[in-house]
């Protein structure tokens, strides 16, 4: 599914408009790109942020309401607002597939500008998250997010995407065991975040 527009894009990340105000892809959601002009290859990145402002940078937003409770369904629904307000989501690289094969490493070249940004399907998913070496290019992205909370929210998402899948969980924990295992506080910190309640 279409959910975005490149409009800046880096060797490391990108930066897409989102279609829906509002609404950015879940954080740590797993994304694609593909490569019009090699129609066998396309690239994969994780959400690493999103926001909503006004249009102008420089600016902030004008408030919109003057109600004491915001009305949430009239500002739904009010095509006025997409002229005034933007919403836009960064997603760091972590992989490609090339002819089917898929390798986890940063792409060639980064994703041209204006090209669509799609929800990663459930196959790419499964195929994308059997090996976990891309967990350190995450580590290593630069955003308004900490990389290991970053990190944390893709292993909560592809762990419920994958259907609660407890033996990809257990692995995922493991190898940011291995990842961090010089900084304590920072492997707790994560640990903390990507358990999901349920008892192992």
């Amino acid at each position: 599914m279409r959910i975005g527009e490149i409009i800046e894009t880096t060797s490391v990340a990108f930066v897409a408009d989102s279609l829906e105000l509002n609404r950015p892809p879940a954080l740590g959601s797993l994304v694609t790109v593909h490569l019009s002009n090699q129609p066998s290859t396309f690239v994969f990145a994780v959400v690493t942020h999103g926001q909503t402002t006004g249009l102008d940078p420089s600016r902030h937003a004008l408030r919109r309401s003057t109600e004491e409770v915001f009305d949430a369904a009239v500002y739904k629904h009010n095509p006025e607002l997409d002229h005034v307000l933007r919403t836009e989501f960064g997603a760091a690289l972590v992989g490609l597939s090339v002819d089917g094969l898929i390798r986890q490493h940063l792409p060639p070249q980064p994703p041209p500008l204006h090209y669509s940004v799609h929800s990663a399907s459930a196959e790419e998913v499964n195929l994308f998250t059997t090996r976990l070496s891309y967990f350190r290019l995450l580590l290593l992205s630069m955003g308004p997010v900490p990389s290991q909370q970053v990190l944390a929210a893709h292993v909560r998402e592809i762990y419920s995407q994958k259907g609660n899948d407890l033996q990809w969980l257990n692995a995922a924990g493991r190898e940011v065991a291995i990842l961090l295992q010089d900084d304590h506080e920072a492997l707790l910190t994560t640990l903390y975040a990507i358990d999901p309640g349920v008892p192992q």
